[in-house]
Formats: structure tokens, sequence, C-alpha cells
């Protein structure tokens, strides 16, 4: 048996309150009859059926498939997703108007059952309303020629003939669907409401054609030929607020149209096209030719100052809503008003449109210009508190609560930036409907000033700002504003005055006693350090290594001796390994400062003697030794050579050293940044607690934006901060004084065995690794990590630093059988060759390779206890080669007589690295120097090289303001270590 498929249409009855209604479809097949029509209807149970002709017995045409594909748009929300053709469907709006059309094309639709005649696409007919006399009420008669038995809507109204099997478009001569569709629903009217009915429709209908329930007698009146004047009126209405009673309020703009005899206004915008107007006022209907053009023109006026389409019950044209909206989304709109009222309403005025600003229009902008500041001293003088404001209404208003207000609902301070960078002004919320309009430069300014004090100092009771004295420098562009009235800021503003240029910088007379001459540099190092103390400031003198910093910071000392400012002792705090070579220089080229060296067991017996010198030498490891002694004593100057050293700003050495006394404080350190920003953090904190702000700020605003996502902005900010106080030459400026430096890297493969044990060690170290993160996590995973990269490196250096079985059976080394091609050679041309390496007992193996080739070598590790003669083995004596551990010989040498320098291994931080080269290339070398930086081939030497690289470009960012993106390492960097080179 053939079946097609047929489609059964009909409207549904709602059972239930969510229930769908309206016309309710459903696709069915039935048995093809041999009489003619069709047998009893069936369910499709597929999609597939009618889509990819399952059923052999189905006959289907291309147009069922487009139906049936059609309908899966309009599955019942009753039913859960299935393959199933045999649920309702309920077709809608413009898409199910399509598929009506579709379904009657077929010939195969049937209205209720198939038993039916095949419904055919009928003309569009016209509804007639009339109203019948049913005695006690009026009731709503409904025709239509020929008659219709139900009516339906999709996009358009749609009814059925049942006796002509048609189906098609129902339409009003004057009635939009909508209406239409009241109309239908009407009830019955009782014959003493009639006559206020017909009013009441009248008036909200005056243009439809449309019979009333009673005769009304009305005036016409037609308007030709008048040009309209555009009324425009600006008021409020109250509208309610979410989660409370009290109403608030709606600016609107209302248009309207004043034809002479009467005023037209607009309900919607697709009333522009329409050529007749209708008003009925009273029992008068004016039929007005309007001028579309004019209207249309105004309303585009409108729309180009940023007016947008309401509801038509509340008006054509209005701008946000102030109750609802964001604050920024407020703000904006209120500055589109302010726009509009001061700048718009004048020209449309003088353009003879009639304005009327309502008593209920409550916005309110003043624009700010008179600015006022006080800046208060504490008693010490320690502490200041900042007011900033202006007068409104004649208050004074306290600005500062606003800006920080601003700040917090901010997304960021980033976004925040670039949203007042992108507008003229800022408005700020007073009251209720009262704003200010603020220069976007100056809150800017403002904010660029105390973003940081957001956390280190604080609103107080009274809104002002409280901040300590080395924070206060931050307000330099702030205090130099003309347009700020300021009080109580003379002593401040000298001093950022001063700090903004430093050609300003005075020069200052050597101290007699110096026995030294100076360079051009090392005078302007020793004007700056005189100019911090003028100013009662503090800094870091960060000079590359081996450029006299240490000949600088004494020739500061003597003049503050010479001058009778020095009546305390100064302290230097500086690694072991530098103790005689601040004893040795003092003598050399301070004479006159008394030195007194608190070092060894015997240092205690000296404690009471100390106010007796000029100059305290001691180290970082006695400090947590010595802590009494010293915390309970006062210096005129406290500095830390290798400043560094105090990086980790929680450890115990760092926390006693912030609590010591001194009236002034000074870094020395080549390398500020060795790893990351907080490093520099802990060196300004104990040179001027405050003015970074606390280490959580610093990272937020700091360390996270430049480290993580290569911020450019934060970055110059950060810059600009240390700069004044962080004063660093490098050997590139003062290369007329140096002779040339040569830097290569040697590489060499690693074969065989070696390579075998490499990858071997590599996987192995990377399952326990990765077992290690399994079970404890990544960041408790750290020593782990570290510890696999060390046995890496330790294969890369030589197999026998490796503690393994396996390591003992491989005798090739690469990297050791390179530098033993390299060294003789040198050696026989008469170079003299500094040899680094972290490993000491990579120093031992190089030792014993260098006695059997009869090279003569000095050596310096943390072992050594002779440290002056072995310097001055190679030094002076004749030792060719000098094998120095980096952590005992990378800093506090001076080894000019060098003339190569080989790392034999590579270190995580280029700083470093340098730090080590600077022994031999240095003020007082002759002699050009070769660095040579020894890798091996696709190990994680080579990877830690580009880490190198990474860190530099930190410090870079910092330095000169040249940073690039993504500057982070951390333990997924670690991670990335493990891996082999791609």
């Amino acid at each position: 048996a053939l079946y097609h498929v047929i489609y059964i249409l009909k409207i549904a009855i709602p059972k239930y309150a969510d229930d769908d209604e309206g016309l309710v479809l459903r696709a069915m097949k039935a048995r093809v009859l041999k009489k003619g029509g069709y047998g009893k209807e069936y369910d499709l149970r597929s999609y597939r059926d009618v889509t990819e002709n399952h059923n052999d017995n189905l006959f289907c045409e291309a147009v069922d498939k487009e139906i049936v594909e059609a309908l899966k748009i309009f599955e019942s929300s009753r039913y859960y997703y299935s393959p199933e053709l045999s649920q309702e469907f309920f077709p809608k709006g413009e898409i199910g108007e399509i598929l009506l059309r579709k379904i009657l094309q077929t010939g195969r639709a049937f209205w209720q059952t198939q038993k039916s005649s095949a419904l055919l696409q009928g003309e569009q007919r016209n509804i007639i309303f009339n109203w019948k006399d049913q005695g006690e009420e009026l009731t709503l008669d409904i025709k239509s020629t020929p008659p219709i038995q139900t009516i339906f809507r999709l996009e358009n109204l749609h009814y059925i003939d049942t006796q002509n099997a048609q189906c098609g478009v129902l339409t009003h001569e004057s009635l939009s669907d909508e209406q239409i569709q009241y109309f239908l629903a009407a009830p019955p009217i009782p014959k003493e409401k009639a006559q206020i009915a017909s009013e009441r429709l009248l008036h909200i209908l005056p243009e439809a054609e449309v019979p009333l329930p009673v005769k009304i007698n009305i005036e016409n009146i037609e308007i030709k030929d008048v040009k309209p004047v555009i009324q425009l009126k600006l008021h409020a209405e109250p509208i309610p607020t979410l989660g409370d009673d009290l109403p608030r309020l709606i600016h609107l703009a209302s248009m309207s149209f004043d034809y002479g005899d009467v005023v037209y206004r607009i309900g919607h915008e697709h009333e522009l096209d329409k050529p007749i107007g209708i008003v009925l006022e009273d029992k008068v209907r004016y039929k007005i030719y309007r001028h579309n053009d004019i209207e249309k023109q105004a309303v585009a006026r409108l729309r180009s100052n940023n007016f947008v389409s309401m509801e038509p019950d509340k008006s054509p044209f209005c701008v946000l809503d102030m109750a609802i909206y964001g604050v920024n989304s407020v703000a904006d709109s209120v500055m589109l008003w302010d726009d509009f009222i001061k700048n718009t309403v004048p020209v449309l005025e003088q353009e003879a449109w009639q304005i009327n600003i309502d008593d209920s229009f409550l916005l309110e902008v003043e624009t700010i210009d008179d600015w006022h500041a006080e800046l208060e001293e504490s008693e010490n003088g320690d502490w200041f508190e900042m007011t900033l404001g202006f007068e409104l209404d004649g208050k004074p208003i306290n600005m500062l609560p606003l800006v920080i207000d601003l700040l917090a609902n901010s997304p960021s301070t980033d976004a925040l930036h670039e949203s007042l960078k992108a507008k003229e002004y800022q408005l700020l919320q007073m009251g209720d409907y009262q704003w200010v309009k603020i220069p976007s430069k100056r809150i800017l300014l403002i904010l660029d000033t105390i973003v940081e004090l957001y956390d280190t100092g604080s609103l107080n009771k009274d809104g002002n700002l409280e901040f300590s004295k080395h924070a206060a420098l931050h307000y330099g562009d702030l205090l130099n504003d003309p347009k700020l009235r300021w009080k109580g800021a003379d002593e401040l503003k000298a001093l950022n005055n001063k700090l903004r240029d430093f050609a300003g910088i005075e020069k200052v007379a050597e101290p007699k006693g110096l026995q030294a001459e100076l360079r051009e540099y090392q005078k302007e190092g020793y004007n700056w350090l005189q100019f911090l103390r003028d100013y009662q400031l503090n800094g870091i003198l960060a000079d590359d290594m081996g450029l006299g910093k240490t000949v600088q910071a004494l020739a500061n000392l003597l003049k503050e001796k010479e001058a009778d400012r020095a009546s305390l002792p100064s302290l230097v705090i500086a690694p072991t390994s530098l103790m005689s070579n601040w004893r040795r220089e003092a003598e050399k080229f301070t004479p006159e400062l008394k030195v007194l060296t608190l070092q060894g067991p015997d240092r205690k017996e000296k404690f009471a003697d100390i106010l007796d010198y000029d100059l305290v030498l001691t180290t970082y490891p006695l400090m947590i030794r010595d802590t009494e002694f010293y915390q309970e004593q006062n210096f005129h100057y406290l500095i830390l050579d290798e400043a560094q050293a105090i990086k980790n700003a929680k450890s115990k050495t760092t926390q006693i050293i912030y609590s010591l006394k001194a009236n002034h404080r000074l870094c020395i350190t080549g390398t500020p940044i060795e790893n990351h920003l907080g490093e520099l953090w802990s060196m300004f904190h104990f040179l001027m607690p405050g003015y970074l702000g606390t280490q959580e700020r610093f990272t937020k605003l700091f360390r996270t934006p430049i480290e993580k996502h290569g911020d450019d902005t934060r970055g110059e900010q950060l810059r600009k901060r240390v700069q004044p106080f962080m004063l660093r030459r490098t050997k590139d400026l003062v290369a007329k004084d140096l002779p040339e430096k040569t830097e290569m890297v040697r590489s060499v493969p690693l074969t065989g065995k070696q390579r075998d044990l490499y990858e071997t060690v590599r996987l192995a170290m990377d399952k326990k690794v990765r077992d290690e993160i399994s079970k404890k996590g990544l960041a408790r995973s750290h020593i782990m990590i570290l510890d696999a990269l060390l046995k890496l490196r330790q294969v890369c250096c030589d197999p026998q630093l490796v503690k393994l079985a396996k390591a003992k059976k491989v005798k090739q080394s690469a990297k050791l059988d390179l530098l033993m091609d390299m060294v003789p050679e040198m050696v026989e041309e008469g170079r003299k060759i500094l040899i680094f390496s972290q490993f000491t007992t990579m120093l031992t193996i190089i030792q014993n390779e260098l006695s059997k080739r009869k090279i003569t070598y000095s050596k310096l590790t943390g072992q050594t206890r002779k440290r002056e003669e072995a310097i001055n083995a190679f030094q002076e004596g004749d030792a060719q080669v000098f094998l120095i551990s980096l952590k005992a010989g990378g800093v506090g040498l001076n080894l000019t007589a060098a003339d190569t320098v080989i790392h034999y291994d590579p270190w995580w931080n280029p700083a470093v690295e340098r730090q080590a080269t600077d022994r031999a290339y240095r003020i007082g070398q002759d002699k050009p120097v070769f660095v040579y930086k020894l890798l091996t081939e696709e190990t994680v030497e080579e990877k830690i090289l580009k880490l190198q690289e990474k860190k530099q470009q930190l410090a870079d960012a910092v330095y000169g303001g040249k940073g690039k993106k993504g500057l982070a390492f951390g333990q997924n960097e670690l991670m990335d270590l493990l891996k082999p080179l791609e």
C-alpha cells in the first residue's frame, strides 16, 4: 500500500496555563484509497522517513522534506527533542507563515481530519464589524463574505472557510491585526455604557473607520499647507525602582508638531511615513495634511544627539534611564544631556524650535574650574594629610572620596585610565540628580598620584588622605598644577621641583682628604649622593660592577666628616668576602676615616669602642647574631653593599636590617633586580618605607602587570618612580675608560653514552616530577623540579658529578674535552684565565686536568681559608688559571690581571654571570677581555640561556623602559626546562 504525507491543522485548546495557543499542526501519513481520498491517518515515527526516504511505501515530494525540516523549529516545549514526528507543532510568526503557504500548496492539508476536503490557498478577505442590539446590551457582530468559521494568527491574521475549504489572510480596512484581535475579544457593552464606550473608541482610534456602539456627532476640520512648528518638552516622569517603593525619575525629551489650530504628536516612529494625521479634541476631528519631511528632519536631529526611542506610552524619544542603568552609563547619559542642553538647545531655539524645560526636569550639571588643596604635616614630619576639593553651592566638597569611589567601581585602573583619556570631562555624582563636571586631565593627574596610596595610605574620618613623607614624593605633578591653590605645601613643592630636574643638582667640592682622582661619572655619583643627603632622601647606587661604587660612597662619607655632619659612625653591611676590600679601599682612598671591622670571634670586645670610629664594617650573617647590639645603635649612614642580599623581604636578616636606625640609608649593588621586581621593592622598603606601597599593593600594581603581562604603561610608571633614586651607569657609558670586551658562546653536542645518560635522567626525572605533582600539586613540588634540573645540569658538565651508579660508567665529558682543547692554547698565547663554575666538584675535576697538563692554577671556593693568598697567586703570581666557584668569587674581587673569562656552566641569572665577568672587566683593566660561555647543545643549558634573556628584559624594563611582553618566570617555566629541546 502506498502512503502519502498529509498535514492536519486545528486550533489548540489549552489545558494548562503554560500550554501553547493558536494553530496546531501534525504531519502524518495516510493510505491512498482507490476510490480517491485517504484512509485512516497514522503517526510518522521519524523525521528520516521523510527527509531521507527511509520508508519505501511513503510518497514524499521535495516540498515535504522542506516542511519537515522547518517543523523542527516549532517542536513543542512540552516535549524533549526526539527524532519522532508524532508530536504536535505550533507554527508562529514569519516562518510559520511561510510554512503554512508551503503546506497549502501540497494539496494535502486538512482541517481537523483527513476526511474533510483538502484546504486550498484562499484570496485575502476583509472583516466587517457591526454592533448588534441584544436588548440590554450591544454585542459585536463579525461578518465576512463568504462566511468564515475560524480565525488564527501567525505573522498575519488568517481565516478558515470550511464551506469552500479555503485558508487565507484576513484584514480590515483601517485596523491593524492587533486591533482586530482586540475587537474579536470585545465583551458585550451594556447600553448605559454605550455613549462612554463610543467616545473612548473615537479617541483611541480617531483615524479608523469602525462603527461605534452609538453615533456621535463631531465636527471635521482639514488643515492644509501649514508648516509645523517643532516643539520639544524636556521633562521627567516617575518610574518604580527595583527593590524600592519610592519612585525615581526618568528624564525625557518629548517631541510634537504645532500645525496652528492643533498640536500633533506621533505615537510611534512608523507614523512618520503617514501623510495624514488625525487629532480628536473634544468633538472636533482635525485631519492634518502633514509635512513628513520636516518631521523626519526634526527626529533625525534628535537621533544625531544620541536620543533613542522609548515605548509609545512613555515618550517617542529619550536618553538612558538614570534609575536603571549602571554608574558609567548613567554618567555618560547625563553628560549627553548636559551637552544637549548647553550646546544644542540654543542652536535649536535660533532655528525657531520651541523648547520647554519643565519644572520636573531635575538634572543639574556644574562645571568645576576653581580648586583648592591643603597639605598638613604631622608634628614629627613623617606623615602628611591631604585635602583636595572645590566649592559647590558655597559648600566645600572633598574630592578624594569621589575619585577613590570612581576607582573602586572601575574594572581596573587601566580601564579607568583609558576611559578618562577618551573624553574631555568626567562626571561625578553629588546627589540624586546633581552632578559636577571635572576635566578628565585633572582626574588623571590625581589618579596617577593616589593610586599607589589607595592601600598604603587611607582616608581618615574626614575623607582626607594620610600618607608617609616618602610616599609624598609621588605628588610632584599634582603639587605643580597651576590651577590648584595649595596651602601648607611649600616645603614639599620645593623638594618636588628639585627632583623634577636632575640637571639642577649642584656640584659639590670633593673632600680634601680624598686620595683618588674621581672620573667624571664618579663625580656625578658623588654629587648625587650629596644631593640625596641634603634633601633627606635615600637611594641605590647601581653602577655596573667595576665602575668604582665603593670609592664614590667613601668620598661621600669623608665629605660628611669634613663638614662636621657625621656626629655618629656610619655602618656598612656587606658579604663576608668584601670586608677586606672595604678596609683596603678605605685605607687607600680615605685614610682619614677611622675604620672598625666587627668580624671574627673577638668582635664583641670592640662593641664598646664603636663611637670612636667613623666607619664600621660588618657582614650580613652577623646581623642575626648581633641583632640586639645593632638595634640599640644610631648611625649617620647605613650602607648595604651587594644590597641584593636583602632581596627576600621576609627573611630574618632583612627584617632586622629594616629595623636599624640611621640618618641616611644607601644601597650599593650592580644588580638591583636579579630575578623579579619584588627584590627592588625590598630595597626601597629599606630606603624609604612606604614609597612603593605595601608589598601586596606593589605586586598587584606593578609586579603582576609587568612580569606576567608585559604592561609597558605600568613599567614606565615604575621606572618614573624609582629613577630619581637609583643611579645606574653601565660600562657602555664609560667605554672610553675600558678596553674592548668580546662575548662568545661555545657549544658542543653530547654524544654516545653521555647523551644516553642525559636522556635517561631526563625521562626518569620527568616521570618522578610529574608523579610528585599529581600527589602534591605544582606549587609544593618546587624542590623536586629543581633537583631534577640540577641532575640534568650535572650530566651536561661532567657525568662524574652525578651520584648515580649508571653515571660512574660514563667516561665521556664533551664539555670538559672542549675546555681542555681551549685552555692549553690560550695559555700558550700568554692569556690569564678565570674559570667559573657553580659546582666546586667540577673545579676539582678541572684542577686535575690542568695538573696533568702542567698548567699552573689558583683556586677559590667557600672552603678556601687564605683568600688573599689565592687571589695574589693569580693577580701578582705565576698562576695562569684561576678556578673560582660562583658563590665564593662572583663579587668583591679585583682581578684585572685576567684577560679571559670562561663560564663553564650557565647560571639562571645573567646578572650573576655578569658580576663574575666584572671581576676582570672593570676600571683598571687595560687589556681586551674575552668572555666564553660553554654550552652543551639540545640540553637544558640552551634553555637556561633563553631564560637569561627573559630576566635581562625585566631588568631593562626598569632601568631603561624597554620592557617586552611575557616576562614571567615561575614553576611552569621550570617544568618546561625538563622537556626535550624542539
